[in-house]
């Protein structure tokens, strides 16, 4: 092999192995950096689906606060506490609770005396002894409110047992899980303020939305107040959804078990529930991947915590886990084919420069070769550089230049040598 040929691959390798090394080191990390930019993106979703929760939360209490404000007005309950006066008063207040709940999108209104007894609900009148404070079945909400005399509460409370029935809850809360088993407690968003007449303590008004199951956006009627007309998991998904049609959405989760889905159901599904409702999620992580049949969703979490920091459940959003995958595998695609086109273009530079100097080193030997048998006539010189149209010829010689100019004067001055000596003979 001419020596043209060897140094033009040695110097390929040389120019391509280290763009080879530097291509299987970065291209698992640029997929790496990328799947974490898509985490970094979903939790930072999540946080905003949080604030929108804490946002439902301020919606609720100035619902409940307007609320206890119309009854106090229209002197619907009064500081009275005998049975006939509590009796009268959940009739007057009853009449309120169909336009409360459409206002408010409420699945419940409560009205209770200062001891937490139940004056009216929405849906029938309350048992005897009815009652918020009971010793087995506290209502946080109104305990603070009651304890507090005249700041509302807002937060998370699990409804489940005699008061989850007598609410009507059980109807449209239950979730059946993937094992066969079923969620049958409701998750809501519950409100309370007091209500005072005469200047005095006369009761709390208590309103609550469920988060178990999904409800689509609905229309407002008219009269509707603000964004409690939208389920909280709808509008999470309104916010943060880049397309009405793409295949993301909130969910909502009561211990380890997802109870609410705004994620679209596939256009084939019929009417059936939102993928991942009754999916079993791991409570200790706050970003997982859910499967259900194959579908496959990465999910980041953030806690939903009761009045006094206790977490209930949580509230996060689910995106394709094939969105994260495809943009890894996107990257590392242009990433190899940069890489790709890096590797042939040194390797073919680097060829090309080793080949022009070994055939210099090449025509040297030639020339040395014609000097071998008396042919001194033959120069030793290197022919322009290739780049020398472009860039001054000066700044392109080196040592082989200088080299091949010192052979070519011994050469010339051996000529001349003969020359004499030719002429003395």
């Amino acid at each position: 092999m001419r020596l043209s040929l060897k140094l033009g691959a040695i110097c390929a390798v040389a120019a391509v192995l280290p763009l080879i090394v530097a291509s299987i080191i970065i291209l698992p990390s640029i997929s790496s950096h990328t799947k974490d930019q898509a985490s970094s993106q979903l939790q930072t979703e999540a946080h905003a689906a949080v604030a929108l929760y804490d946002k439902r939360l301020t919606e609720m209490l100035a619902a409940a606060a307007r609320l206890a404000d119309e009854i106090a007005n229209r002197a619907l309950v009064n500081s009275d506490s005998t049975e006939r006066a509590t009796a009268s008063a959940g009739a007057r207040v009853q009449d309120l609770f169909p336009r409360a709940q459409q206002d408010y999108f409420l699945d419940f209104v409560i009205v209770t005396d200062p001891l937490g007894r139940v004056l009216a609900r929405h849906n029938d009148r309350p048992a005897p002894g009815e009652t918020l404070l009971g010793a087995d079945d506290k209502n946080p909400l109104v305990e603070k409110v009651i304890a507090g005399g005249t700041l509302p509460a807002a937060g998370a409370v699990v409804e489940r047992g005699e008061r989850y029935v007598r609410l009507g809850l059980d109807r449209i809360a239950k979730v059946r899980l993937g094992d066969g088993s079923t969620i049958d407690e409701a998750l809501m968003v519950e409100a309370g303020a007091p209500i005072f007449s005469g200047g005095r303590f006369a009761g709390v008004v208590l309103i609550g939305q469920m988060l178990n199951t999904y409800f689509k956006p609905r229309s407002r009627p008219s009269g509707g107040l603000g964004s409690l007309q939208t389920p909280l998991i709808a509008e999470i998904r309104q916010t943060l959804a880049r397309s009405a049609d793409e295949d993301s959405g909130a969910l909502v989760a009561l211990g380890t078990a997802v109870i609410a889905s705004s994620i679209p159901p596939a256009a084939d599904a019929g009417n059936s529930s939102p993928p991942l409702v009754g999916a079993l999620h791991n409570a200790s992580k706050t970003e997982e991947t859910i499967r259900q049949g194959e579908r496959s969703y990465n999910v980041a979490w953030q806690p939903i915590k009761t009045p006094d920091g206790a977490s209930i459940g949580a509230i996060g959003v689910a995106r394709p886990a094939s969105e994260g995958e495809a943009a890894a595998s996107s990257a590392g695609t242009a990433l190899f084919v940069i890489a790709l086109l890096a590797t042939a273009v040194a390797g073919a530079g680097g060829f090309l420069f080793g080949r022009s100097l070994g055939s210099r080193l090449d025509e040297m030997a030639d020339a040395a070769s014609r000097w071998s048998v008396g042919e001194l006539s033959a120069t030793a010189s290197n022919a322009e550089p290739p780049l020398s149209k472009w860039i001054p010829p000066h700044l392109l010689r080196d040592e082989m230049d200088r080299l091949t100019g010192q052979l070519d004067e011994t050469r010339e001055s051996f000529r001349q040598a003969i020359e004499r000596l030719r002429k003395r003979a």
